[in-house]
């Protein structure tokens, strides 16, 4: 018998999510703190789907859960998800209670959870994933999992051994998780006129996991990813369940190797990351059980989340503004990368907001700017980097010693400043990066530099 906490948690819970939806907001986390204050062990009783997909990883957890619901909601699969909650136990929990009659009688089959790594412990005691997709296992945010060993670590303990895990062939660290689970792998070939990045600051797996023999690369994409292999014990990369094998820039499509069998579909997005998350999203719904035309055929209409990537242009010049994840060295430094290997002809600027907003009772640690590979931005196109928001100083000194020409730096203590600092005459196309906590700072900046341009057009 669900003792009677539980029941006064739900209706609490749901009296919350109607107030706050009455007054026009999401109501997607705070009625959950509540449920957890009343009953802490609100997930172990509440009725859960049948089928639970789960979404977790450091990068693209968000945007490859999203490409599942896409899909889902395209075949008209009817599931819950908490695309517009939190991945912690408040915005799974409020989850939960939407995918549950008003007591917790189940009434989904199916849920797509994105969740947080760090929260394992507390979620799959209760919530078992059915399949459970690990995007990728990078250093991240210093203060919360800054040791990719640690957060493997929590996974390997927590996962279900009932869970089939969906896996990253060309990342050895998560690629080791729970050996003894069912697993599919996916991964993205070695492109054609593809470049290794062995530059990169960060690279947090030299030894094999198997024997501790030093591991050698075969092919190094970016940091730790790639394909490697151990001349110690034999161990090597497999080639992968699910892979991008080819991308036609020209027609925007990409080439599959679905186990034995190629198919092409839409390559969405510009950036490597993208392909990495479609592939990884496509090897989930076919290990569902969806048919693979039915996939493809799904997979055409799907766009990048426009927030994370969002070109406007007017009067020649274009404005990107672009998302790289605050406090983490590893997203700052892919775009960073995808910048400087954007169109030589082009000259660039960046305006970079990737700041976090402490809460007063934390110290914000600035390390992880060192860790970051500033140094991708050293290009002769590259005429202007501009740093917003009250860390700006720590940045311009960083920068700076990326032995980059002190003319082509400067900042201010808040976004809406830096912005005004573009030079529209040095440059063609302006970048603005964001963090987590700063896209509205950075839509604000697109308009106003989409503003200077349309005046500066009628002043012509």
């Amino acid at each position: 018998m669900k003792p009677l906490r539980y029941y006064g948690a739900i209706l609490t819970a749901r009296s919350a999510i109607f107030a706050l939806r009455a007054i026009g907001r999401n109501a997607t986390h705070f009625p959950g703190g509540l449920a957890m204050k009343i009953c802490p062990q609100f997930l172990k009783h509440i009725e859960k789907p049948p089928v639970l997909i789960g979404v977790t990883g450091t990068n693209g957890k968000t945007t490859v859960s999203n490409m599942i619901g896409d899909v889902l909601k395209a075949a008209k699969i009817p599931y819950a998800n908490n695309a517009l909650g939190s991945n912690i136990q408040e915005g799974i929990i409020v989850t939960m209670l939407e995918a549950t009659t008003f007591w917790g009688k189940r009434k989904a089959e199916y849920c797509v959870l994105e969740i947080d790594e760090r929260v394992s412990p507390k979620i799959y005691p209760y919530l078992k994933p059915t399949y459970l997709v690990v995007t990728n296992l990078f250093r991240d945010s210093y203060r919360r999992n800054a040791h990719v060993g640690y957060i493997a670590d929590i996974l390997q303990e927590t996962i279900p051994s009932e869970t089939t895990l969906i896996l990253n062939a060309d990342d050895l660290i998560s690629l080791n998780l729970k050996p003894d689970n069912r697993r599919v792998t996916f991964g993205v070939d070695r492109l054609e006129n593809e470049v290794e990045i062995r530059d990169s600051r960060i690279k947090d797996i030299h030894y094999c996991l198997k024997c501790g023999h030093r591991l050698t690369f075969d092919f190094n994409r970016y940091h730790h990813l790639g394909k490697a292999h151990c001349e110690g014990c034999g161990y090597t990369s497999p080639k992968g369940d699910v892979v991008i094998t080819h991308v036609d820039e020209t027609r925007k499509k990409m080439t599959l190797r679905i186990f034995d069998e190629y198919f092409e579909v839409k390559k969405i997005g510009d950036n490597i990351t993208d392909l990495y998350n479609s592939v990884a999203a496509i090897a989930l719904l076919h290990t569902f059980g969806m048919k693979t035309k039915e996939i493809l055929h799904h997979f055409d209409g799907i766009e990048v989340v426009k927030s994370r990537y969002d070109v406007s242009e007017l009067n020649g010049k274009k404005v990107i503004v672009m998302m790289a994840k605050d406090q983490n060295p590893i997203a700052t430094s892919r775009v960073c990368d995808f910048i400087r290997r954007y169109p030589r002809h082009e000259r660039i600027g960046v305006v970079l907001m990737n700041e976090a907003s402490d809460h007063h009772t934390v110290s914000e640690n600035i390390a992880f700017i060192y860790d970051t590979d500033f140094e991708y931005l050293n290009q002769p196109n590259i005429t202007q980097v501009l740093f917003g928001g009250m860390r700006y100083l720590d940045f311009i000194a960083r920068y700076k010693l990326s032995g980059i020409g002190e003319d082509r730096v400067n900042g201010a203590p808040d976004e809406a400043s830096a912005v005004q600092l573009v030079d529209l005459d040095k440059v063609d196309t302006v970048f603005i990066l964001y963090g987590t906590k700063t896209e509205p700072q950075a839509l604000s900046a697109k308009r106003a530099l989409l503003e200077r341009m349309s005046e500066r057009e009628v002043k012509a």
